[in-house]
C-alpha cells in the first residue's frame, strides 16, 4: 500500500488517472441533481446542486495540472498515433476545458446571489444548469480523445490532423527517462567520422600517419553528420577498406622512427615474443582505442594473438601490427557503442549512461576524438559522474589547446564544409579556381570562427558582422586584397570598400553554396535557413522547370533577382522560395565563386531583401540582420545538442531547448559556455528517450510564412 501511496505521490500520470473521472461523473449527478430541485423549486435542493456544480467543476482545475505535468512521462512512452491523439487530448483541454472553471465561478455566484436575494434563484440555478450541460459535454469530448491515447481498440477514426504541433514542447518540464525494463545495454551505435578516425590515430600513435584508402560515405541527417553517424553502416567493401588502413597504421605506427615515441616498452628480443612487453602494449593502447578500460582476461587474450604471431614470423613486432590491426578493425573502435546501465542514484531515470559513455561523449564533443588517459582513469575508477570529478574534467577539456579541434569539427558539420571535396567549377568563367583556393577558403572561414570564438571568446552573433579574418596570397586574388605574408596566413580586417562583413561574405561559403557556372541566391538562402536558422524548407517539386533561370544570358532577365521573379509568381515555387530568394539575393553581389561584382551581364545588382521583418541593403547589412534575429542563437544551441548527443531533438524536448537558448543568451552567446551548459544537461549524462516527434517536422511550422 505504502508503495502505490508513493506512486499517487511522485507520478503525476497516476494522479490524471485517478481525478480525471471526478468532472464528468460529478458534472453528470451535479445537472440531475440541480434539475430535480428546480422541478421541486426548493432552495435547498438548489443549495446542493449548485454547490455539486461548484466542486465538480473547480476539479477540473486539479484535473488539468496533473495531466500538464503527466505529459512528459507519457509523450515518449508511446508510439505512433498515440503521440498524436494525446496532443490533440491536450488541445480540446486547452480549447474547452476553461468552461469547466468558469462554470465553478457561476455556481459560486449563483449560490451567494440566492442567499441573498429569493427572486433570482431559480433563474440563476437555471443558467448555471445550462452551463453545467456544456461543460459536461466539453468533458466528454476531451475524455473521449483521452481514451484514445493507450487504447487502440478505441480508434475506430483515423488519428486527427494537425494535432499536436507545438502544445507538447510547452508542458514538457524537460527530457523524457527511457524505461529501465524496456532498455537495452546498447543506446546507440555512431560510426567514427572520418575526422574522428584521423584524430584519434593522431593522438594514440603520433602526427603525421598517412590514412591510405576510402572511408564509407558520411550520413547527413537533419542537416549534421553527427546526426547521420547514427544511421551509418558499414559495407562490405568498406569494411576491405578499413581492413586495409588498419593494416597500414600499423605499418608506420611501429616504424623505427615512429615507436620509440608511443610505445611503452621495449621487446628483449625484437625476433621472438615478449609475454610482458605485449601486455604492457596493449595495457596502453587497448583502452584509449576501444575508449574503455579493457579487462584483465581481454588484454591477456589480445597479448596471447600478439605472442603467437611474433613466434610465427619471427618478429615481436610483426605480431603487435596483427594486434593493432585487429583492434582498429573492432567494431568498439569503428562505431561509438553508447551503453547503459542501472541509476543507482535518487533520480527520476532509472537508467543512465556507462561512464565509458560518458567520457567518450564529452571527448568527441570537446576534442572531437577519443577520451584521454585521464578521463579513462576517471571511468577506471568509476567516479566519473561525482560532481568534484566531472566539473573538473570538464574545466580541463575545455581548457586545453585541443578545444580548437572540437570547434572545428563542431562548425565544419554545422557549415556542411564536407562538400568542398566534391566542389568544382566551370574552369572558363572561373580559371582562377583551384583546389587550392577551396582549401584556403575552407580554412579562412574555420580560422576566423575559432579566432572569434576561442581566442577573443567573442559573441557567435558577431560573428556576422565581424570584419576580421585571415588571409593567404593564393586566396588574396578572390577577394582582390593584398597579402604580404609569402607563406602561411595573415591577418587582416576586411575594409568598408569591400562590401564584405562578417562570415556570410567569405568566399568558402559562396562557392560552396552555388553551382558550378553561377552563383545561386535559391541555394544561399537555403543555406542560411536551414543550418543556421533551423528552418525546414520544402524540396523542389520534381517538375519544376529551371530553364528560365539557368538562361543566365537573357536579354530580359539579366539579373538572378530578374530570373527569380518567375518562382515568385508561380504557387508551386512560391512558398518554398519566399523563404531562400530574399536572403540569397542579398549575397548575389558575390558571383559562384565568392568574388565580389556590382553588376551581372551589366546590369545593377539588386542586393536588398527582408529577413523576418527586417530589411536589408547589401551583405554587410544581411549580417547584421543575422546578428539580430532571435532565431540565430537558439539554432546553434539546437545543433550544438544535436551534435553532442547524435541524434535529432524531440518534440518533448523544446522546453529544454529554450533554456539552452536563455542560458546561451545570458552567457554572452559564448561557445564554450554553450559547450558547459549542454556537458551538465540531463540529456548529456543520461539516457532519455528519442523517439519522439523530429524537430525537423515542427521546424516547417516556424519558419515564416
Amino acid at each position: 500500500m505504502s508503495e502505490l501511496w508513493f506512486e499517487i505521490a511522485e507520478n503525476p500520470a497516476y494522479r490524471h488517472v485517478l481525478l480525471n473521472h471526478l468532472p464528468i461523473t460529478g458534472l453528470a449527478i451535479a445537472a440531475c441533481a440541480l434539475a430535480w430541485a428546480m422541478v421541486e423549486n426548493r432552495w435547498r435542493s438548489m443549495i446542493l446542486g449548485l454547490s455539486l456544480c461548484l466542486v465538480t467543476s473547480a476539479s477540473a482545475v486539479l484535473v488539468m495540472q496533473s495531466g500538464d505535468a503527466a505529459y512528459p512521462f507519457i509523450f515518449d512512452q508511446i508510439g505512433g498515433t498515440g503521440q498524436t491523439w494525446l496532443d490533440h487530448h491536450v488541445e480540446l483541454a486547452e480549447r474547452w476545458g476553461r468552461l469547466l472553471p468558469a462554470n465553478a465561478v457561476l455556481a459560486a455566484i449563483a449560490l451567494a446571489t440566492g442567499s441573498r436575494y429569493a427572486s433570482c434563484r431559480r433563474r440563476m440555478s437555471g443558467l448555471v444548469l445550462i452551463t453545467t450541460a456544456f461543460s459536461l459535454a466539453a468533458a466528454g469530448v476531451i475524455a473521449q480523445a483521452g481514451g484514445h491515447i493507450r487504447h487502440p481498440e478505441f480508434r475506430t477514426a483515423h488519428a486527427p490532423a494537425g494535432a499536436g504541433t507545438e502544445r507538447g514542447s510547452d508542458r514538457s518540464a524537460g527530457l523524457t527517462p527511457l524505461p529501465a525494463k524496456s532498455q537495452p545495454a546498447t543506446l546507440a551505435m555512431r560510426r567514427l567520422t572520418k575526422a574522428q578516425y584521423r584524430n584519434v590515430m593522431s593522438d594514440v600513435f603520433g602526427p603525421g600517419i598517412e590514412l591510405a584508402g576510402r572511408f564509407e560515405p558520411e550520413n547527413r541527417r537533419n542537416g549534421l553528420i553527427a546526426v547521420g553517424s547514427a544511421q551509418a553502416t558499414i559495407t562490405a567493401s568498406g569494411f576491405e577498406q578499413y581492413e586495409g588502413m588498419a593494416s597500414e597504421v600499423a605499418r608506420q605506427a611501429l616504424l623505427p622512427e615512429r615507436r620509440k615515441d608511443w610505445l611503452p616498452c621495449i621487446p628483449s628480443n625484437a625476433e621472438a615474443a615478449d609475454p610482458a612487453c605485449s601486455k604492457a602494449i596493449l595495457e596502453e593502447v587497448g583502452p584509449l582505442l576501444l575508449r574503455r578500460p579493457l579487462r584483465k582476461s581481454e588484454i591477456r587474450a589480445r597479448a596471447a594473438l600478439a605472442d603467437q604471431a611474433a613466434t610465427e614470423f619471427g618478429n615481436f613486432y610483426t605480431g603487435i601490427a596483427s594486434t593493432l590491426s585487429s583492434l582498429l578493425v573492432a567494431p568498439e573502435f569503428l562505431f561509438r557503442l553508447e551503453s547503459t546501465v542501472p541509476e543507482t542514484a535518487q533520480t527520476i531515470y532509472p537508467v543512465r549512461l556507462s561512464d565509458a559513455t560518458l567520457a567518450s561523449r564529452l571527448s568527441f564533443l570537446l576534442w572531437n576524438s577519443g577520451p584521454d588517459n585521464e578521463l579513462l582513469e576517471a571511468v577506471r575508477r568509476g567516479d566519473l559522474l561525482e560532481q568534484g570529478v566531472y566539473a573538473k574534467q570538464v574545466d580541463r577539456l575545455l581548457s586545453s589547446p585541443r578545444l580548437e579541434q572540437g570547434i572545428r569539427a563542431l562548425f565544419e558539420d554545422i557549415f556542411q564544409f564536407d562538400e568542398f571535396e566534391n566542389l568544382s567549377k566551370d574552369p572558363i568563367r572561373y580559371p582562377m579556381f583551384s583546389a587550392r583556393v577551396a582549401a584556403d577558403a575552407r580554412e579562412q572561414t574555420l580560422r576566423t570562427v575559432v579566432d572569434h570564438l576561442l581566442s577573443r571568446e567573442g559573441s557567435y552573433l558577431e560573428l556576422f558582422t565581424t570584419p576580421h579574418t585571415f588571409m593567404t596570397r593564393i586566396l588574396g586574388p578572390v577577394y582582390a586584397l593584398p597579402v604580404r605574408t609569402e607563406n602561411g596566413w595573415e591577418e587582416l580586417k576586411f575594409p568598408p570598400s569591400s562590401g564584405r562583413g562578417g562570415i556570410l561574405s567569405h568566399a568558402s561559403f559562396n562557392m560552396l553554396n552555388a553551382h558550378s557556372g553561377r552563383s545561386s541566391p535559391t541555394l544561399r538562402g537555403l543555406f542560411v535557413r536551414e543550418a543556421l536558422l533551423c528552418q525546414h524548407v520544402p524540396p523542389a517539386p520534381a517538375d519544376v522547370d529551371f530553364g528560365l533561370f539557368n538562361a543566365d544570358d537573357s536579354p530580359e532577365h539579366k539579373t538572378a533577382r530578374n530570373r527569380l521573379e518567375v518562382h515568385a509568381s508561380n504557387a508551386t515555387c512560391r512558398n518554398c522560395h519566399t523563404l531562400t530568394d530574399p536572403l540569397g539575393l542579398g549575397l548575389e553581389p558575390f558571383d559562384g565563386m565568392g568574388r565580389f561584382r556590382r553588376t551581372e551581364n551589366d546590369a545593377p545588382i539588386d542586393a536588398s531583401g527582408d529577413l523576418d521583418g527586417k530589411t536589408f541593403r547589401d551583405p554587410a547589412s544581411l549580417g547584421i540582420a543575422m546578428a539580430k534575429n532571435d532565431r540565430v542563437a537558439g539554432c546553434l544551441a539546437e545543433r550544438t545538442y544535436q551534435y553532442a548527443i547524435g541524434r535529432t531533438t524531440t518534440f518533448s524536448e523544446r522546453a529544454f531547448l529554450r533554456r539552452l537558448e536563455d542560458a546561451f543568451d545570458q552567457g554572452g552567446h559564448r561557445i564554450t559556455h554553450l559547450m558547459r551548459e549542454i556537458v551538465n544537461a540531463d540529456g548529456f549524462q543520461r539516457a532519455t528517450a528519442g523517439n519522439s516527434m523530429p524537430a525537423e517536422d515542427w521546424a516547417l511550422r516556424e519558419a515564416p510564412s
